[in-house]
C-alpha cells in the first residue's frame, strides 16, 4: 500500500468537480452549502469574507482537493499545511501519523509534499475555487482568503526554495503551473456555461498576502523575533506567530488536565523551560507590534501549536505526540485570555484549539477572529462540520475592528475548566471493542470512512438501491483515521475494495482491488489475480464487474488514465 500523498492532475480535478455539481450540488462528496446572509462576513488581510471559519493547518489544507472539500461546507478562511525546507520523504514520516479519541494526536508537523507540489497544489486550489465560484454562482469569489504557513527557522524561511514558495504565493503569474491551469481553462471554455475569456484572463494570481509563523517547540526568543520581523519588513506579509500551549505554565496545564479526566497524559518539564517564557513573550509581542505598524501590515498571534505529550501505549510510532481537539481547548482559551488582559485587548488572535459548534459562537463574540478547526473536521461528518459551525455563528454581530473583549474571554476560560462537555469521562476512555460481524470490502453500513477522510480517499455511490464504498488507493496517504471510526472495528483503507491507479500501486499493496487500462481490468480477490475485460472476469466475480460497471458508467471519479 503506497503511504505517499500523490496530487491530482488539474484537468481530472476539474472535470470531477463540474460533473458532480451539475449531477449531485457536491464537491468531492461534500455537499455545497451557499453562504447564509445571516453569517458574519469579516474583514482580514484587506478583504471581507463570508465566513470567519475554516480548516486549521494540517491534514485538510494539504490537496486541492481538500480545500474545496472544504470550501464547498463553508470555510471560507484557509490556514494551509506548513512548508518548510525539509521536505517529501526526507521528513521520515511514519505511518500511521494520526490517532484520533476523543482528542486527536499526531506525529505530523508540516506538509508531506515538497515545497513546489505544496505550491502547486495551493495554487491550483485558489485558482480551481475561483471557476467554480463563478461558473456556478456559489458566492463572491474574492470572498476567502489563503494564509500561508512556514517554519522552522530563520535560514530555512530565507533559503531560495522557501522564498520561491512565498513570492510565488504572493503572485502567481509567472508560475508555469499557473500559466498552464489558465491556457487549459481558455482551450476548454465549452465546458463551462457562466465563464468566459475574460474573466479568466482578468484573475490576479495573488494567492496570499498572509502568513503564520509555525515555530518548533523550543525555539529560540531570538529566532522566533527575526523571523516574524522578516516576513513583515522584508516580505511586507500580514503576519501571525503560533504561540505554544506552554505560556500557561506547567502547574496550570497539569492542573487542567487532571482536573477534566486527562491525567493519563504524560508530558515533560522541559518542554515548557524550553519554550518562551509568559513574561518574554508579551514583551516580545510588544515589540513585534510596533514593527508591524510601521511597515503597515498585520500582526497577531495564532493560538495555539498543539501540545506535546509523551506516546506511552503505542499510538503512533515514536516518544512524541502532539495533542489536539477538546482537551486542547481549555489550555488554549486560557493563553489567550492570559494574553487578552496583558495586552488590554490590543492584540489580534487567530484561533485553533478545539473549538466546536458549542463554543465557537462565544470564542468569536470575544473579538477572537478567524477560528479555524482540524480535530473536528477528523471526526464523524468531516467537512460538514464546517457548515454546523457556520449555522452556529448565525445572526452574530460583524466584527469590523481585531480587538479583543478581554472580559468575556477571561469568563470564558474559567467556564472551560468548568464545562463537562469537554471532560473524558470514563465512558470515553474506553477502548473500542473488534465486532466478530462479517465485514463487506463494499460495506457502507456507516460511511464514518467516507467522511473522516480529509483526502476524499473513501468514496460512496448508490446502486440497485445499495450503496457501497471504494477505496482510492491514489488519494491515500495511510494516515489511519478511518480506522477510528469504523462501527464494526475494522481498518477500511487496507481492507476496502481498492481502485488502484496503476499496476505498480497494486503489486505495492496487499488489498483486494483492481485497476483499469482502457477497456481491460485487473483484479485482485482473495490474493488471486486476474485480468480481462469486465465481460470476461463476470464469471470470477458477478457482484465486483456489476460494481465497476456501475462506478465507470455513472462516476467521473476514475482518476487512472
Amino acid at each position: 500500500m503506497s503511504d505517499k500523498m500523490r496530487p491530482v492532475p488539474f484537468e481530472e480535478l476539474l472535470k470531477q468537480a463540474l460533473w458532480e455539481y451539475r449531477q449531485k450540488g457536491s464537491f468531492f462528496f461534500v455537499p455545497v452549502e451557499k453562504i447564509d446572509s445571516q453569517i458574519p462576513k469579516v474583514h482580514l488581510s484587506g478583504k471581507e469574507i463570508e465566513s470567519p471559519i475554516g480548516p486549521a493547518a494540517g491534514p485538510h489544507t494539504q490537496l486541492a482537493q481538500n480545500i474545496i472539500a472544504a470550501y464547498a461546507a463553508g470555510a471560507r478562511y484557509f490556514e494551509l499545511k506548513t512548508v518548510q525546507i525539509v521536505e517529501g520523504e526526507s521528513l521520515g514520516l511514519k505511518k500511521p501519523c494520526i490517532y484520533v479519541s476523543d482528542e486527536a494526536y499526531n506525529t505530523e508537523w508540516s506538509t508531506e509534499l515538497t515545497v513546489i507540489q505544496a505550491l502547486e497544489e495551493y495554487i491550483k486550489a485558489w485558482y480551481l475555487l475561483k471557476l467554480l465560484i463563478k461558473e456556478f454562482k456559489l458566492g463572491d469569489p474574492e470572498g476567502f482568503v489563503f494564509n500561508m504557513s512556514v517554519g522552522y527557522n530563520l535560514e530555512g524561511i530565507k533559503s531560495e526554495k522557501i522564498d520561491y514558495f512565498i513570492e510565488s504565493m504572493k503572485d502567481a503569474s509567472k508560475v508555469r503551473a499557473y500559466q498552464d491551469y489558465v491556457r487549459f481553462t481558455i482551450e476548454h471554455l465549452d465546458w463551462f456555461t457562466s465563464l468566459t475569456r475574460e474573466y479568466v484572463t482578468g484573475l490576479w494570481p495573488y494567492i496570499s498576502n498572509t502568513i503564520t509563523l509555525s515555530t518548533m517547540h523550543g525555539c529560540p526568543a531570538k529566532e522566533i523575533e527575526s523571523i516574524t520581523t522578516y516576513l513583515m519588513e522584508v516580505k511586507k506579509l500580514n503576519t501571525y506567530l503560533k504561540c505554544n500551549p506552554t505560556l500557561l505554565g506547567v502547574l496550570q496545564v497539569r492542573t487542567i488536565l487532571d482536573k477534566m479526566g486527562y491525567e493519563y497524559v504524560t508530558f515533560d518539564r522541559e518542554s515548557f523551560e524550553a519554550d518562551i517564557s509568559f513574561e518574554a513573550v508579551t514583551e516580545l509581542l510588544a515589540r513585534l507590534q510596533t514593527v508591524s505598524k510601521r511597515v503597515k501590515v498585520e500582526f497577531g498571534v495564532k493560538l495555539t501549536n498543539t501540545f506535546p505529550v509523551r506516546i506511552k501505549e503505542q499510538e503512533l510510532q515514536g516518544e512524541t505526540m502532539y495533542m489536539s481537539g477538546p482537551a486542547l481547548y481549555p489550555l488554549t482559551i486560557g493563553v489567550a485570555a492570559k494574553l487578552s488582559e496583558a495586552f488590554k485587548g490590543n492584540l489580534s488572535i487567530s484561533y485553533s484549539g478545539g473549538a466546536d459548534t458549542g463554543n465557537i459562537g462565544a470564542i468569536y463574540e470575544t473579538g477572537i477572529c478567524p477560528i479555524t478547526v482540524s480535530t473536528l473536521l477528523l471526526k464523524p461528518g468531516g467537512y460538514r462540520n464546517l457548515t454546523r459551525l457556520n449555522k452556529a455563528l448565525a445572526d452574530k454581530p460583524v466584527k469590523q475592528k481585531q480587538s479583543i473583549e478581554t472580559e468575556l474571554v477571561k469568563k470564558l476560560a474559567e467556564k472551560a475548566v468548568q464545562d463537562t462537555r469537554y471532560f473524558k469521562t470514563d465512558r470515553k476512555k474506553e477502548k473500542k471493542k473488534l465486532s466478530v460481524t462479517s465485514y463487506s470490502p463494499f460495506c457502507s453500513k456507516c460511511r464514518n470512512c467516507v467522511e473522516v477522510c480529509p483526502n476524499r480517499a473513501n468514496q460512496s455511490y448508490e446502486w440497485k438501491q445499495k450503496s457501497y464504498v471504494l477505496h482510492q488507493d491514489r488519494l491515500c496517504n495511510e494516515c489511519g483515521t478511518c480506522s477510528f471510526f469504523c462501527i464494526l472495528g475494522h481498518v477500511p483503507y487496507k481492507e476496502k475494495f481498492t481502485e488502484f491507479y496503476n499496476r505498480e500501486d497494486m503489486q505495492e499493496s496487499d488489498n483486494d482491488g483492481f485497476y483499469r487500462k482502457q477497456e481491460r481490468f485487473t483484479i485482485r480477490i482473495a490474493g488471486q489475480v486476474h485480468t480481462g475485460s469486465l465481460t470476461e472476469l463476470r464469471t470470477i466475480s458477478e457482484e465486483v464487474t456489476e460494481i465497476l460497471e456501475h462506478h465507470y458508467a455513472n462516476n467521473r471519479t476514475d482518476y487512472a488514465g
